[in-house]
């Protein structure tokens, strides 16, 4: 789970390329609230839910399989 202020990589068609940021917040409104990390500093954005991708930059731990009978 992504939680608030976590590192993230951000994927928009109306940003370059996958750009670090950190997740401030979800809306309720249907937005992302996020900091973005460019050329050093830190900038804020909004950007919409339906049209972002977020990813966080620290993977899940691995969990182990379960066996099904069949």
């Amino acid at each position: 789970m992504i939680e608030r202020a976590s590192k993230i990589q951000i994927y928009n068609s109306n940003l370059p390329k996958g750009q670090k940021g950190r997740l401030i917040r979800v809306a309720a409104e249907g937005y992302y609230e996020v900091t973005i990390e460019h050329q050093g500093r830190n900038y804020a954005a909004f950007l919409p839910v339906a049209d972002t991708v977020i990813l966080s930059v620290t993977p899940e731990d691995e969990v182990p399989s379960i066996e099904v009978e069949r």
